[in-house]
């Protein structure tokens, strides 16, 4: 049985994050806004979850 893996990346060039967000999101099946700062993104296998410092993602 596989196990669940966690891990933590930190991108602190925003520009590299946003452009990341949006390939995310192009291959995620389903994107919810959980707040004003939290991304949840599920693309049937797996969950990524995107915390910003900033409210200015455009969804």
């Amino acid at each position: 049985m596989n196990k669940p893996v966690n891990k933590e990346t930190y991108i602190l060039d925003d520009s590299i994050a946003f452009e990341l967000m949006d390939l995310l999101k192009a291959k995620a099946r389903h994107f919810i806004q959980l707040n004003e700062y939290v991304y949840r993104l599920f693309d049937g296998q797996s969950v990524v979850t995107f915390t910003t410092l900033e409210n200015n993602i455009q969804v």
